[in-house]
């Protein structure tokens, strides 16, 4: 009877991946799913068959940073064939004591329990932020890595010290390009604000930086799915490997703008050389602020405007964002090695980024009353 433990099942990440192994499953009740996290999930803006999903499987609401609580999650009648820690954090401009402790510390604390309940592989999501800049090419998992911020740095130390743990089972990990997809708040969304400000204003949605820089893409539902085929991989040839997450579409910055303007039936404006050449002379802090303070009033006034007294939705752009940083570091990530490795069987069922895999996005916020019900 296959077993499955996900730890951080509430967030974006999780719940892709606990949707993908019930579909998985079938309806059948031959496996066992069991899901934790610290977050009640009719407390977390899912929709109602999303809410419908989580009562299919065992859910344990608890304190992650508790290492008392850990051990009862783990906790079970049989080893698990598969633990996957998508709890580490990923969100951006957290203090770094918080990335201490929710990416590092948990990450160490998962692994150790890992080995101590023999589980068949264990899968760490990490970021592919944590690459250097690319002289050219697209990163590939062998490239040199940099600690660009506080974020990037505890995910970095998290992959080096459990991989240092002693009897650690077999282990991928996963590195996930931009991400999108439902559920999504912080990666694409802050750029499809933008886009329906500007089809409300009626005007061309501004877009910063050259429409060639590299800005690498990779829907959910697929980091959820490499993460269930990785496992499987790992465990079955005993190894532990590292894998790159991004579409084969090779996403420029052009392409994200186009498919996000498409959908909202506005044109990209791609700015002048002049305007450009401003924003790259400003220092990170500047350009976030800039952008921030011409948007954040206007989505405010339109949630207002359609009786949205609290939505978790902006188009915040913290400055360790990729997009504030796309001209001093694209993200150029090459994802072709998992899709490549023999007997892995796992290919990216979004090949590339465009306005049919961002509607979903919208239409979900829309439903639970997140984002203006205006047509799309």
């Amino acid at each position: 009877m296959p077993a499955f433990l996900v730890l951080g099942c509430a967030n974006f990440y999780g719940r892709a991946l606990v949707e993908q192994l019930c579909a998985a499953r079938g309806a059948g009740d031959g496996w066992v799913i069991r899901g934790v996290d610290k977050v009640l999930p009719a407390l977390a803006s899912f929709p109602p068959a999303t809410l419908e999903l989580f009562e299919t499987f065992e859910y344990r609401m608890g304190n992650l940073r508790s290492a008392a609580f850990l051990e009862q999650a783990f906790a079970a009648d049989q080893p698990w064939d598969a633990v996957f820690n998508f709890a580490a954090e990923h969100k951006f401009g957290q203090a770094d004591g918080v990335y201490a402790q929710d990416v590092h510390q948990l990450s160490v604390a998962v692994a150790e329990l890992a080995a101590r309940h023999r589980v068949g592989a264990l899968v760490q999501l990490s970021t592919a932020l944590v690459y250097a800049r690319a002289t050219g090419g697209r990163c590939t998992e062998d490239d040199a890595t940099a600690d660009a911020n506080a974020l990037v740095a505890s995910h970095l130390r998290a992959e080096r010290d459990v991989r240092a743990v002693a009897g650690l089972p077999p282990l991928a990990v996963l590195r996930p390009a931009l991400c999108y997809g439902p559920g999504d708040r912080q990666n694409v969304v802050p750029m499809m604000i933008s886009a329906l400000l500007s089809r409300v204003a009626g005007e061309p949605m501004p877009v910063l930086w050259d429409k060639a820089l590299r800005a690498s893409t990779v829907h959910v539902a697929d980091v959820a799915r490499a993460a269930i085929a990785a496992a499987a991989h790992c465990r079955r040839t005993q190894t532990t490997a590292v894998y790159n997450l991004a579409d084969p579409g090779d996403t420029t910055n052009g392409d994200l703008a186009r498919a996000v303007a498409d959908l909202f039936g506005v044109k990209p404006d791609f700015q002048s050389a002049a305007v450009n050449f401003i924003a790259k002379r400003l220092r990170v802090e500047e350009l976030a602020e800039e952008v921030n303070e011409s948007l954040l009033g206007p989505w405010m006034d339109l949630l207002a405007q359609h009786n949205i007294a609290n939505s978790p939705l902006s188009p915040y752009l913290d400055r360790e964002h990729p997009y504030c940083r796309l001209e001093h570091c694209p993200l150029a990530v090459d994802g072709s090695r998992i899709a490549a490795t023999p007997g892995l069987d796992f290919q990216y069922r979004y090949p590339a980024v465009g306005p049919d895999a961002l509607r979903p996005i919208v239409e979900e916020f829309q439903r639970v009353g997140l984002w203006p019900s205006i047509p799309l």
